[in-house]
């Protein structure tokens, strides 16, 4: 009994206390500068997410102009004529709808909502405008993205 009181070998209060006041020092460290790299990485991967969506719903979108040989913006949507069949987009509450069939699938929104608007002016080309709108807990960076996708319709006779 008396060989393990002799013996010196632990570890003091004093020396653990320093020690983990070390390692909380090297954690609140590593931690101050991972938090702008985080906000960072979740900003770019926003962007990244945004820029799918919109390609996804644009491409949809200007394939049919392309085509179409009517194109009438009517207040919330667009009205195409492909081949004597008259093709409607809407975007009730941030989903886009064909014919008033979903294109996507909600879930793929993950909460957030698109709009778009057309410019068909004089140019030969029709411009669409797709807006993506975050909401809720999507908007963990702040980003949003706005693109314009211009379309030169193959056989088009403008709006009457």
């Amino acid at each position: 009994m008396k060989k393990l009181v002799k013996n010196k070998k632990g570890v003091t209060l004093m020396e653990v206390i320093i020690g983990t006041l070390l390692f909380a020092l090297v954690t609140i460290t590593v931690a101050t500068v991972l938090a702008p790299v985080m906000l960072t990485f979740k900003r770019a991967n926003d962007i990244a997410e945004y820029n799918l969506l919109l390609d996804n719903i644009g491409n949809h979108i200007t394939s049919d102009i392309a085509q179409a040989s009517k194109v009438v913006p009517v207040i919330g949507g667009l009205t195409l004529t492909i081949n004597s069949i008259e093709v409607t987009y809407t975007f009730p509450a941030g989903i886009l709808l064909k014919n008033e069939k979903e294109v996507l699938s909600a879930d793929y929104y993950d909460r957030k909502t698109i709009s778009f608007s057309v410019d068909d002016t004089d140019s030969p080309n029709i411009i669409v405008t797709v807006t993506i709108i975050p909401s809720g807990r999507t908007d963990r960076s702040g980003a949003s993205l706005s693109r314009d996708y211009a379309v030169r319709p193959l056989m088009i006779s403008k709006s009457d």
